[in-house]
């Protein structure tokens, strides 16, 4: 049984000893997971250890606890695992945007096991702030009425008052957004939209699923998974072809996402950039944690050929704008493969002899250097443009510098971003935490996917000359490109199909008042309509 779960909560919550040095750590997110099943002990040990000195990076902080939380569990000391799990809720909450998670299932989890136990004040706490959390993101009334009436049983259990819970927000106050997927998880057999696809493979499926999130901008994410429509793939297609007038954009997530985070993820990108491509999710078998890190490396390896065939179909519909791709991290593997899988089929004309797809973007892609380089000229003329997005700080490169140290990855920024004439290089290591939330990047991507506008003519991006006869390195330049307002205004310039000058600032003139602001507004995004 596992013996250390005090010593392991004390650590979690304060972190006082000095932190592992780089490599002891790289190879514990290699072996925790082994170490877990053959020795418990050790685990919970050996998690004490790294999260005595945590550093910044939540995501590592959360897996841990996670780990450590199942641990006890399996141990018999469900005590100690509920206080850790409503910790965890608590974690996803307060590093929502860092993280991604949707803490509703966490708080659920950790009130049960917490009532379970006897443990009746801190459930009571738990089903507080889960009520609070459904509020803001507009759960169905019914279910802010279970939780509620569960507040009140637990109230009356320790001889207090009842508390009074704000009235459900109106429905009005939030909208859905579709997303079109494909996947080759296996089904979980739970029922609840977020945990309808686990971790494991299973044979392709193909649906809809349902995000919503508020309409007034929040100052942090509260969008939910609400529903999963699995069907044919015949159904799935003659759905998008109803949707003709828009184009695609499909996302192919990293390593650690889950089902519900990459769904999310895709709604909020698709509606940033304007909702003007239906957004398309490959959602491959990622564990839902960075601790499977090696897990999932093998799991990229053996998806690219349901989603080669996905990306077919697409390319392949009649009279349909082609396809943009956008990949994270370990996705661009899984991204990349496939397309080498379609141009070795001899699948790589469109139309005329154009390119079977439009944009590639690839976000700090967790591939080697040397075998990205080498897919280049496969890659090249599949597509309008390939921009690599490399970063020293991205969130999804964290696991990958610890355990590959030196060795280069495509995505890597700074002094080591690859550059290749087949590719627009572009280095935000400026940038912290995940790059695809950042409004400098999103308003980048506006630009490319409305104009396929070359750096240049891009949101201030400085070039920086390389070696000899080598491309530059591009830079972000100007404050002005992460201001939100010129994500909004790109955004109604690309629902608009606004193809002048005097259009642009018209529009422009409507959205943001004040005339300075205005003005470096204008100087930014008419740079792409220039001829």
């Amino acid at each position: 049984m596992p013996r250390l779960a005090p010593v392991l909560l004390l650590a979690l919550a304060f972190g006082t000893a000095a932190s592992a040095p780089r490599a002891q750590v790289a190879d514990s997110f290699a072996t925790l997971p082994y170490l877990a099943e053959v020795d418990p002990d050790a685990a919970l040990n050996r998690i004490a250890e790294l999260t005595s000195d945590p550093g910044p990076d939540p995501r590592p902080i959360y897996d841990l606890y996670r780990m450590a939380a199942g641990l006890l569990i399996e141990g018999g000391q469900v005590d100690q695992a509920a206080q850790a799990i409503a910790r965890l809720a608590d974690l996803a909450v307060s590093s929502r945007d860092y993280l991604g998670f949707d803490p509703l299932p966490v708080y659920a989890e950790a009130a049960a096991l917490l009532n379970d136990t006897g443990q009746d004040r801190a459930a009571r706490d738990s089903l507080l702030a889960m009520y609070a959390e459904q509020r803001s993101s507009g759960a169905a009334p019914q279910d802010l009425t279970r939780t509620a009436d569960e507040i009140a049983r637990l109230s009356e259990v320790l001889g207090v008052a009842a508390p009074a819970l704000a009235a459900p927000l109106a429905a009005e106050n939030f909208q859905t957004i579709s997303v079109y997927y494909a996947t080759d998880r296996g089904i979980s057999g739970e029922i609840d939209a977020p945990l309808y696809y686990g971790d494991g493979r299973g044979a392709p499926d193909w649906g809809v699923a349902t995000v919503s999130r508020p309409v007034r901008q929040m100052p942090q994410d509260y969008s939910k998974l609400r529903a999963v429509q699995p069907m044919a793939q015949a159904d799935w297609t003659a759905r998008l072809d109803a949707a003709s007038g828009q184009g695609t954009l499909v996302y192919v997530p990293g390593a650690a996402t889950r089902f519900e985070q990459a769904a999310r993820r895709a709604a909020l990108m698709a509606q940033a950039l304007g909702g003007v491509e239906r957004p398309v999710l490959f959602s491959w078998p990622a564990s839902g944690s960075t601790l499977d890190y090696m897990g999932d490396s093998a799991a990229a390896g053996a998806s690219a050929r349901i989603l080669a065939r996905m990306l077919a179909a697409l390319a392949a519909r009649p009279g349909a704008r082609p396809p943009h791709l956008l990949a994270g991290g370990m996705g661009a593997q899984v991204l990349t493969d496939a397309l080498e899988l379609i141009a070795a089929r001899g699948e790589a004309a469109g139309p005329d002899g154009a390119p079977p797809f439009g944009q590639l973007i690839l976000a700090v892609p967790d591939v080697d250097a040397d075998r990205f380089r080498g897919l280049l000229p496969v890659l090249r003329p599949l597509v309008q443009r390939i921009t690599l997005y490399a970063s020293q700080t991205d969130a999804q490169m964290a696991v990958p510098r610890r355990l590959y140290g030196p060795a280069l990855r495509a995505g890597w920024g700074g002094e080591a971003t690859l550059v290749d004439p087949a590719a627009d290089s572009i280095d935000l290591s400026m940038l912290e935490g995940d790059m695809l939330t950042a409004p400098a990047v999103l308003a980048d991507m506006a630009m490319l996917l409305w104009r396929d506008a070359a750096p240049e003519r891009r949101c201030g991006l400085r070039p920086e000359p390389g070696g000899a006869g080598d491309p530059p390195v591009w830079r972000p330049a100007e404050a002005i490109c992460s201001d939100p307002a010129l994500l909004g205004v790109l955004a109604r310039l690309r629902q608009e199909d606004a193809r002048t000058h005097d259009r642009a600032l018209e529009l422009l003139r409507a959205m943001v008042p004040d005339p300075g602001r205005r003005a470096g507004l204008a100087r930014v995004f008419l740079r792409p309509m220039a001829p």
